[in-house]
């Protein structure tokens, strides 16, 4: 069926009342479902008629404190929400990864600080269910950062990780890299399987930050103005250019990779303006700067606030100190959450579900 045959607001009402995996299908097929379901006005639709769960965990660790998990709601943005926690685990478990169709990757965060050895858990939460999965074969790291990547057909994950060597200098031919261990676990062997060593030159740091997934890919801010780019099918990695307009060292703490309507895209902030550039052509890794958005009236709630990431085209999740904010940049309208003081968050997973 060609998109054409039919109006955008009969495809509005369709697709409005589908599922998670037929949405992202579609999103492939042409620009126009593309452009349509990325639109806020969609995203509310679908999420009222198909009772999908969408929101963020907030993860807050203080070295004085035990560490606290909270889950805010799109939908009941603002307000104190018991739709969704992690108390069905077995254990206290720490979020280190989240995926789009509502699979949390966590580790037992008891067991890592007594024995430096993770135990790792893939848990639906809004379905509670959980698998322990066994630990990596690498044990002697001293920190580690992982994702979960989904592939629908059939239903199977792979968990990518990345961990620090006790020595993570390495001369190879003469020259110093950075070098980080990597495995990679499949639910369909159920086996972890150690991959070649990443070797970075020396000096570039990968972020411990979430990974953003996109076109198959992983990505992750280097610190020399470049992304770091995990394949998971083919179990292969690259590292490509920023837009040249950033590739300048002042930017680097006030810049961002996000998600921006199923594209690699990154967000500048400077003063009271945020840069979006967006990867137009992954292959030739084109980017082009798409627009320049004011968040004056987002400052006026919080003066220091930081951009996270988008929940849609229109609408982007904004950080302050004490605060969460969801900021739609066409109507400059903003729905605030206040945090308390000692609520801090230190992680935001952006997350939906649906319940079966």
């Amino acid at each position: 069926m060609e998109s054409s045959t039919l109006p955008p607001d009969m495809l509005f009402e369709i697709f409005s009342r589908t599922n998670l995996k037929t949405i992202g299908r579609c999103r492939m097929v042409s620009k126009d479902l593309n452009l349509i379901t990325y639109e806020s006005s969609f995203m509310q639709a679908f999420r009222h008629r198909t009772k999908t769960i969408a929101g963020f965990f907030t993860q807050t660790s203080f070295s004085s404190k035990p560490m606290s998990q909270r889950f805010v709601s799109i939908t009941d943005f603002g307000t104190d929400s018991n739709l969704l926690s992690l108390n069905f685990l077995p254990c206290h478990a720490k979020i280190k990864a989240a995926t789009k169709q509502g699979i949390l990757l966590c580790v037992n965060e008891n067991n890592t600080r007594r024995l430096r050895i993770p135990e790792y858990y893939v848990c639906k939460p809004s379905t509670e269910e959980w698998h322990p999965i066994p630990n990596p074969r690498t044990r002697y790291f001293t920190e580690g950062i992982g994702m979960v990547a989904i592939r629908l057909d059939p239903l199977c994950y792979k968990i990518v990780r990345f961990s620090k060597p006790k020595c993570a200098c390495i001369n190879y031919k003469s020259i110093s890299y950075n070098a980080l261990h990597c495995e990679i676990f499949s639910s369909e062997t159920w086996a972890w399987k150690r991959l070649n060593d990443v070797l970075l030159p020396w000096g570039e740091l990968l972020s411990w930050k979430p990974a953003v997934s996109t076109r198959g890919a992983l990505h992750w801010l280097i610190t020399n103005n470049k992304i770091f780019a995990f394949f998971v099918d083919t179990e292969s990695w690259i590292t490509f250019e920023l837009p040249f307009a950033l590739c300048n060292e002042h930017h680097f703490e006030h810049m961002k990779v996000v998600e921006y309507g199923g594209r690699l895209a990154m967000l500048c902030m400077e003063e009271s303006s945020l840069h979006l550039w967006v990867m137009e052509d992954y292959d030739t890794k084109v980017w082009s700067k798409r627009q320049t958005m004011s968040i004056e009236a987002v400052q006026r709630v919080e003066h220091d606030t930081s951009p996270l990431c988008f929940d849609n085209s229109d609408i982007a999740l904004m950080q302050g100190f004490c605060s969460l904010i969801l900021y739609n940049f066409k109507t400059c309208n903003s729905n605030v959450c206040k945090l308390r003081i000692d609520d801090h968050p230190d992680e935001v997973f952006p997350f939906q579900s649906d319940i079966e």
